[in-house]
């Protein structure tokens, strides 16, 4: 009597882990270096995207603060200036 079903043709291992009882995880064939630094980048990818947005944050802010007028400024140094000379507020 003839089978049924025809198996389906096995598929070829590419790679494997090994673990072993203490914890350490062995893959063979071991990764290349294309795929260690891929692995390191997806792994700091967020902090990476984190650091980036605080530092264009600090950027435009830099802008923002050469786009203001300058009598806002004199103002703050017209006060410290009247502080020195002896006014008092109250």
């Amino acid at each position: 009597m003839l089978p049924s079903k025809i198996p389906a043709r096995s598929r070829q291992v590419r790679s494997y882990d090994l673990i072993t009882p203490d914890g350490r995880t062995y893959r063979f064939p071991p990764p290349t270096l294309l795929q260690r630094l891929l692995r390191w980048a997806v792994g700091h990818a967020e902090t990476m995207a984190i650091s980036a947005a605080i530092l264009a944050l600090i950027y435009v802010a830099g802008f923002v603060a050469e786009a203001f007028d300058q009598s806002v400024f004199d103002a703050c140094n017209d006060q410290v200036g009247m502080r020195g000379v002896g006014y008092a507020f109250g």
